[in-house]
């Protein structure tokens, strides 16, 4: 099947596109992205991820080559194109080519269009699992293309059958691989601020649950989140995750949690409402 993506300005198939092996992106990975999900043919919180696109940039030092407009209208034009129900884009920004390989050049930038991929339904109906590891991500705040911790470590995941990686460091809870993370303790959702990236789900779940729950956003220690309620994830590519064990211990009555499921139905009547 023919796939089209966005490539330095211009719209053409994924077979067509050619890196220089001299992009510092390949050379030394230097790199941003960002990764959005879409319903229909309408992208899910555009303005939120291109805000967030723009921020990882500038720590990088590099420029989004598009106005938030015409990102919506590439978007929209990709996921036409490639006509799934619905649709992960990936947007990445690249210091591009220079002379000797430690300076930013022009920017490469390209977006590519992928078949929604759910998780499974026993995530979500009896909870996942997450395995801990002492690991803080550099540069943090910002979304860069370095995830070598995450992809090196994906035998420990797979040994203890577990859905993330759980980051601690120094006895504190930062985040997930690739999600946000949340306790509930006595009725009170908390979840991490510092040293995190600020993930577009997990600060929608904040903003749509503040009417409801009491809510917290501090430092989290790892005994904290182990003798939690509730635990549960959130991500672009997963929505709302319930924890169910950490490691060898079990959260809560080791099943989903009530509060969970409400936040969860929040969410998706937020989405559906905007996505209709």
């Amino acid at each position: 099947m023919e796939r089209y993506c966005y490539f330095n300005g211009k719209i053409t198939t994924n077979d067509k596109v050619k890196i220089n092996p001299y992009d510092i992106g390949m050379l030394r990975g230097y790199g941003v992205f960002d990764v959005m999900a879409a319903f229909g043919e309408k992208p899910f919180l555009v303005r939120e991820h291109y805000k967030r696109l723009q921020n990882s940039a500038k720590e990088l030092k590099l420029k989004v080559p598009f106005s938030q407009k015409d990102y919506e209208k590439i978007l929209i034009k990709l996921i036409k194109l490639n006509g799934f129900k619905n649709s992960t884009t990936r947007t990445i920004i690249t210091g591009g080519i220079s002379a000797d390989a430690f300076s930013i050049g022009k920017p490469t930038v390209y977006i590519l269009v992928e078949k929604f991929h759910d998780y499974p339904k026993e995530n979500y109906q009896k909870g996942a699992k997450l395995v801990s590891l002492e690991h803080e991500r550099f540069c943090p705040h910002a979304k860069i293309t370095n995830y070598v911790e995450a992809i090196r470590n994906q035998e420990l995941k797979k040994k203890n059958k577990a859905l993330e990686i759980l980051f601690v460091k120094n006895g504190k809870v930062l985040e997930a691989s690739t999600s946000n993370i949340f306790i509930v303790k006595n009725k009170k959702i908390i979840t991490t601020k510092e040293k995190i990236l600020l993930g577009i789900t997990r600060n929608l779940i904040l903003k749509l649950a503040k009417k409801e729950f009491k809510l917290e956003e501090r430092e989290i220690s790892y005994q904290e989140v182990i003798k939690a309620d509730e635990v549960f994830l959130t991500a672009t590519n997963k929505h709302i995750v319930p924890i169910v064990k950490i490691d060898q211990h079990k959260i809560g009555n080791g099943k989903p949690g009530v509060i969970t499921g409400e936040v969860n139905k929040l969410y998706e009547e937020f989405r559906k409402k905007v996505c209709a």
